[in-house]
């Protein structure tokens, strides 16, 4: 139940911000999100939303360890020091409503989407939090700190492409 409460303030928060910063939230896989722009509303400079909610989702996370610091021993070190991990990739997708003739959802899918997903969960080799595409930074790379991380070769491309961290 107590896990439950967590997890439900955590998700709140960063759906909050997702939301006021013109991103369409898909689905919860546990205690992740997915999320993307663009559909089924356009939206104008949809790279730097992304970023700018991965930079506040950080933001506001911190301010969430805090507070459940402050909590004492309400909830074990690890939560304490709790992360998350954002890939942001830019491209084509297909969205509209999928699944079953009894029960669909408005998602989306594609190489695009199945990349964004490789770079969260690849962020971790590099201990870094927020990895994105070279496509997504070449759309925003004025309006944000940066740092070039590698270049990764994912299953089914034959180039590699370059990926950096987002700092601010």
């Amino acid at each position: 139940e107590r896990l439950v409460k967590l997890l439900n303030e955590y998700l709140t928060a960063m759906t909050d911000i997702l939301l006021a910063n013109n991103g369409t939230l898909d689905k919860y896989v546990g205690d992740g999100i997915v999320a993307f722009y663009g559909a089924p509303m356009p939206v104008k400079d949809h790279e730097y939303w992304a970023c700018l909610t991965a930079i506040k989702m950080q933001t506001k996370l911190n301010e969430l360890r805090e507070k459940w610091r402050s909590e004492g021993d309400k909830w074990p070190v690890i939560i304490h020091n709790m992360q998350n991990r954002i890939g942001i990739n830019t491209g084509p997708m297909i969205t509209g409503n999928m699944g079953s003739s009894m029960r669909m959802n408005y998602t989306m899918m594609g190489n695009t989407v199945d990349i964004a997903a490789r770079l969260e969960s690849s962020a971790k080799q590099y201990g870094i939090y927020i990895q994105v595409a070279d496509e997504t930074y070449k759309a925003c790379k004025e309006k944000f700190i940066w740092r070039e991380l590698d270049f990764v070769k994912v299953v089914g491309k034959s180039k590699p492409d370059k990926v950096y961290e987002l700092i601010a």
